[in-house]
């Protein structure tokens, strides 16, 4: 099993004073104490290619707006000082946090020091709590739920094939679009972690075909996609060099890893049988006793090294159960869960989105726009149907979210759109709330704001395609 991260200690008031000073200043900040944290590498690993000093500003970002939770008015002085860049005496002028002495704003500077300081070293012992009861858990997607309805059974049936590595080393979760595939698989993992330690390492890959960049839809061969996931693999486990390597000496290396100790690799989002053709030959030669989990839209060819189990629609116990959390989740009124299930049956993402509509729009005039026979038909009425009520801001923000691989954290968000927090959260709040972009949190309340495939789908082939 991996180590956890070095226990490192807390750092003291001086230490945090000194990198808030610095907060502006990335190559000063880069070199804080705090470099060694544990909240920083969390963040470093949900994106690599940040900046050590982005991946600092970030964590003490989120201290602060737990700070704020708890002490507003020190936590306004700790941003108009450090955030803001504003000097003493024009906080003073402006009368922030409150009309005061210079001598008593510094010693109210001290004590905001001093909570920030403790909070920072709760959230710290938190996240090495975590890293040291399963570090493994750090590998799995910050999930985008918070309750999963009818699968308990299907449950059984991967936590069965996880405990079972020699016998079955390759599974296929088959499933049509917004089935939940990636949620059950993550749900299960973490399941399977809580209770067994037996696992050298987890990887999570997305085998996503279509990326979206500012020329328009970007894809590759299925040759070229299968080299990419082996180099993604390889880099995940430390092993850059096969980077220069054929696909077949990537395998052969890999194979020596894999074969010797027991890993599980997750290949999210597989789309076509032709994929399944492809990649299974090399898959065989790295599995056992590691094992490969992979989630597919399509039925895995008929294999004797691969097992599959079909996620079907929920039945309508549970689907009436998600469409009555769901509208009490959106505040909706007036949805009845009978005529909702009748039209869009057990499909969990078509009842969050069509719920969600809701919000927007008298429940009776959603129903009447989802009266259709193809599922194809449904999504394309329901994401162009929310398309239209976005604005300019919020759909520019749609593919931001796209480009940076259907999931980005606050602070990414704000640098690559450059706007203020004002602007930002205007553009996320319709989001939201017609469940087009899902804000995850992790354990140490980090948020993401992710967006589904399906989403990514019609941004890509409908929206760039329309236009």
């Amino acid at each position: 099993m991996s180590a956890p991260h070095d226990m490192t200690p807390a750092p003291a008031p001086g230490d945090l004073h000194q990198a808030l000073r610095a907060l502006r200043e990335p190559a000063k900040l880069s070199q804080s104490p705090l470099a060694a944290s544990a909240l920083v590498h969390r963040r470093r690993r949900g994106h690599p290619e940040l900046p050590l000093a982005d991946a600092i500003w970030a964590a003490l970002n989120h201290v602060l707006s737990l700070l704020e939770q708890e002490s507003p008015h020190q936590a306004d002085l700790l941003r108009g000082r450090f955030w803001e860049g504003c000097t003493v005496t024009e906080m003073l002028h402006a009368g922030r946090p409150e009309a005061q002495s210079e001598r008593r704003f510094f010693e109210q500077q001290q004590a905001a020091i001093g909570r920030f300081a403790a909070l920072w070293a709760e959230q710290e012992r938190r996240e090495q709590a975590r890293l040291a009861r399963h570090p493994l858990l750090a590998r799995l997607p910050i999930p985008g739920y918070q309750r999963l309805f009818g699968v308990d059974r299907t449950v059984e049936q991967l936590l069965t094939w996880l405990h079972a590595p020699h016998r079955h080393p390759i599974l296929s979760i088959k499933g049509i679009g917004g089935i939940g595939k990636t949620a059950l698989a993550d749900h299960a993992l973490r399941h399977f972690l809580a209770g067994d330690d037996s696992l050298h390492e987890l990887v999570w890959i997305s085998a996503k075909q279509e990326h979206l960049s500012e020329s328009g839809i970007t894809g590759s061969q299925i040759t070229v996609r299968i080299d990419m996931l082996f180099d993604e693999l390889g880099q995940k486990l430390g092993m850059d060099e096969l980077l220069r390597l054929p696909l077949a000496q990537k395998v052969d290396r890999l194979a020596a890893r894999l074969r010797a100790q027991r890993h599980l690799v997750v290949l999210d989002n597989l789309e076509t049988v032709e994929d399944f053709r492809q990649l299974m030959p090399w898959l065989e030669q790295l599995a056992n006793p590691t094992q490969f989990l992979l989630t597919a839209r399509e039925t895995a060819p008929a294999l004797t090294s691969i097992s599959q189990v079909e996620l079907n629609e929920l039945d309508r116990t549970a689907a009436l159960a998600l469409i009555e959390h769901t509208a009490a989740e959106k505040d909706v009124t007036g949805c009845d869960a009978q005529d909702v299930y009748t039209l869009v049956g057990g499909n969990p993402l078509a009842i969050l989105l069509v719920v969600s509509q809701m919000r927007c729009l008298p429940p009776h005039v959603v129903l009447e726009g989802v009266r259709t026979g193809s599922t194809e038909a449904m999504y394309n009425y329901i994401f162009w149907n929310a398309w239209s009520v976005l604005s300019d801001a919020a759909k520019e923000l749609l593919f931001v979210i796209q480009r940076a691989g259907d999931e980005a954290d606050w602070r990414w968000l704000a640098m690559a759109t450059e706007w203020s927090a004002n602007e930002l959260q205007q553009a996320l709040r319709p989001l939201h709330e017609l469940s087009l972009v899902q804000p995850q949190r992790d354990a140490d309340g980090q948020t993401a704001y992710a967006i589904h495939r399906l989403t990514s789908t019609f941004l890509c082939t409908e929206v760039l395609g329309w236009k």
